[in-house]
């Protein structure tokens, strides 16, 4: 049971002479943690002398969104002063504001103070800010008037005045109706965030100011679609940023930039409400600029992003690209399966070149099933990391339905105390109409070296080498190779 401090609980345990419980109760009321404190000289004048101001909006936002939930804002507004002192308060702003990050700047202006109010308004809170006050309630259809002593979960226990030795234990599901004091500034509650400034303004008159921020909740995507052209020696591409705004506060008219990279953050906030909570090309791809060791892609128009929804925006267009189907097999981690992937290389030659945020891509090939003209079929979807112009991009599509793998060890022999030597055999079978080159993958362990091979191979890094296979149409081919390893 939740109940204000010790004298309530002491009077809620026994009754009290009517003077002792006025004397209690007065001093009940002196220790409440929202008595009212004599103001010194100082905060009087103050008082006196300040006055409220609303910022109001004087020109479009500029939002700055990160991959990793997280945006800048630089939000112009306007505001009329008064020479001195002011109070300056603004509604709407992000729940999941960093209010540490908080800076409101302006010609003439001397910030002394400011605060974040994020204590919204619920029922419970409104209850437990009237808790030890005298109210009126609604109870099996009677008037009634008393004490709220306490409150456990959704009970409500209070002290009936026409009885002091009556507690009642009330369900808030079971009253009618509820009056409290009429004291609404003690309950301390916002409907919405607000940020509160105390300035000190050298000159009366309307001036400009600059409001900046980070707040979380506020992020972006990247949705690619690859179409392959018939032939499957090229596709087509088209990246769409989603941008998704559950910071709670609108943004309208914004001038948006998106941020490709991986940012450290140097820990969190004090907030409660943060940790709880070519010339092929059909179209211009927006060509990102650098932003420190990141890339900075630029909405063209301004766009509103309202609270809660999520607005997509085009990011990248190319027409076509040059492309081809590719199969890939590791044995040691796909067993019997073998890869079916779309590769193509990031540059202009191919004809993108542009640095590709990360994202995921779904990829589409013409049906051949003999439907409509350009009738388009899913063919599976990967995910790309961020990727440089020049890298070479590789989608896994999905599991080839006509070629299988096998790998075995055919052999293992020591040599020696600290080396030994192992035969490898992979067999490919190829179950379709036409011949196919399978990469095979293989990745080998500390000091090695390969004494006999049936095919060339690429030494990719210092663990990891590739075959190229060609496997006839209805039929199998075997590759072997022997390895030396030296320990």
């Amino acid at each position: 049971m939740d109940f204000p401090n010790p004298i309530a609980r002491f009077l809620a345990r026994r009754p009290l002479a009517a003077p002792v419980a006025l004397t209690a109760l007065a001093l009940l009321a002196a220790m409440a943690p929202g008595a009212p404190r004599a103001a010194t000289a100082a905060t009087a004048r103050r008082l006196a002398e300040s006055v409220t101001a609303t910022l109001q909006p004087a020109g479009p936002p500029e939002v700055v969104i990160y991959d990793d939930n997280v945006a800048y804002v630089r939000d112009p507004r306007r505001v009329s002063l008064a020479k001195g002192e002011n109070d300056i308060e603004l509604e709407g702003v992000p729940q999941r504001l960093d209010s540490t990050s908080v800076r409101l700047e302006g010609a003439g202006l001397d910030v002394r103070e400011q605060s974040f109010r994020y204590d919204l308004w619920s029922g419970d809170k409104v209850f437990r800010s009237f808790l030890g006050d005298s109210i009126f309630f609604r109870w099996q259809n009677r008037p009634a008037r008393g004490v709220l002593e306490g409150i456990d979960g959704d009970d409500l226990f209070i002290r009936r005045r026409d009885s002091t030795d009556v507690l009642l234990m009330i369900k808030r599901s079971q009253i009618q109706e509820i009056e409290f004091p009429e004291r609404r500034g003690a309950v301390g509650l916002s409907t919405r965030p607000s940020l509160r400034w105390r300035v000190r303004a050298e000159q009366a008159g309307e001036r400009r100011v600059l409001l900046s921020y980070l707040t979380r909740a506020l992020g972006w995507t990247t949705e690619y679609t690859a179409t392959l052209e018939r032939g499957e020696n090229a596709l087509a591409l088209s990246g769409w940023a989603t941008i998704t705004n559950r910071s709670g506060a609108p943004y309208g008219g914004a001038r948006v930039s998106l941020v490709a990279g991986e940012l450290h953050r140097a820990g969190g906030t004090p907030d409660p409400s943060l940790s709880e909570f070519g010339e092929n090309a059909a179209g211009e791809t927006p060509r990102p600029n650098g932003l420190f060791a990141y890339h900075l892609y630029r909405v063209e128009e301004a766009i509103d992003l309202p609270a809660w929804e999520s607005i997509q925006v085009p990011l990248v267009r190319a027409a076509r690209i040059a492309a081809a189907r590719a199969y890939r097999y590791d044995g040691a981690r796909d067993g019997g399966k073998v890869r079916a992937e779309v590769v193509f290389t990031n540059d202009r030659k191919s004809g993108l070149g542009t640095p590709l945020p990360a994202g995921r891509v779904r990829v589409f090939g013409l049906d051949p099933s003999g439907g409509a003209e350009g009738a388009m079929a899913w063919i599976g979807e990967d995910t790309i990391d961020h990727t440089p112009a020049g890298e070479r991009v590789r989608l896994f599509c999905g599991i080839a339905f006509d070629i299988t793998g096998e790998r075995t060890r055919a052999a293992h022999t020591r040599t020696a105390r600290n080396v030994t030597e192992d035969r490898f055999a992979i067999r490919l079978r190829n179950a379709g109409a036409s011949e196919v080159v399978v990469t095979v993958a293989e990745t080998l362990y500390g000091t090695w070296e390969i004494t006999e091979k049936s095919s060339d191979y690429r030494r990719k890094s210092a663990e990891s080498l590739e075959f190229d296979v060609k496997v006839p149409a209805r039929g199998e081919s075997t590759l072997t190779y022997t390895v030396r390893h030296t320990y």
